[in-house]
């Protein structure tokens, strides 16, 4: 079983539920609080198939995306040629290893809990190294996993997704959420994924932040900033600035 791996079982399931509304009104909340021109040069850290780096490149951006999945990036950069979007660069990498990317950017976006897959002491050390990579002033978009919400939620669920059973096993195990994704059809089991990460509380990130050298800006829940970030909602979004 792979671990915090995504599996291509995983991608082809679960990358079409994210709809193009769900899309546009992410990227719409990001074009908020990363105004051009301050805002203009984003590293997208675990960017998938670039949905978020391509709407902002709409929008005049220069995106960079990063992920470690190299079939991700190769998608991305299909997508990216099929919209004829030029200002978006593609490179496949660890978010541990930031320091070695060139250059310096104005902004950071780490969208659908893309953070926190390490042991606290890295995960901390992504974050000074994203401090190091923004300018003075660079503004950090976190989109987290709220710890409330997964400590209140633990247990099984079944779905079907396109014709295959989908059986999720969450738990909480210290700060730790745990999802196990067990995936099978009419033959039996197909694959599984099992993924785990640092939760935080609003609190406890703000914290880390700004041990980190990051001030708190904003937080509130699925990208409404008049929503408030509760126990209520899985996802919450951290606005932080670099100080």
């Amino acid at each position: 079983m792979p671990h915090n791996a995504y599996s291509s079982t995983w991608f082809r399931l679960f990358m079409p539920l994210q709809t193009e509304e769900m899309t546009a009104r992410e990227v719409a909340f990001l074009s908020r609080q990363l105004s051009l021109p301050r805002y203009a040069r984003v590293l997208d850290l675990g960017c998938g198939y670039g949905r978020h780096a391509l709407g902002l490149a709409a929008r005049g951006y220069r995106v960079t995306g990063l992920d470690r999945d190299a079939a991700a990036i190769a998608e991305a950069t299909r997508r990216t040629r099929a919209a004829g979007q030029m200002d978006v660069a593609w490179v496949v990498g660890d978010l541990r290893a930031l320091g070695e990317l060139p250059g310096e950017f104005d902004a950071a976006i780490s969208m659908w809990q893309s953070f926190g897959y390490f042991d606290p002491g890295a995960n901390a050390a992504i974050l000074r190294q994203l401090h190091a990579k923004l300018t003075l002033g660079g503004r950090l978009v976190a989109d987290l996993f709220n710890r409330a919400y997964f400590e209140r939620n633990q247990g099984e669920q079944r779905r079907e997704i396109d014709g295959v059973m989908v059986e999720t096993r969450g738990y909480m195990a210290g700060d730790r959420w745990h999802s196990t994704l067990t995936y099978r059809d009419a033959r039996g089991v197909i694959e599984e994924d099992h993924f785990d990460w640092q939760v935080y509380t609003p609190a406890e990130f703000a914290a880390l932040a700004d041990a980190c050298g990051f001030a708190t800006r904003l937080t509130c829940a699925w990208a409404d900033e008049a929503m408030p970030a509760a126990p209520e909602h899985a996802r919450m979004q951290i606005l932080l600035q670099r100080v």
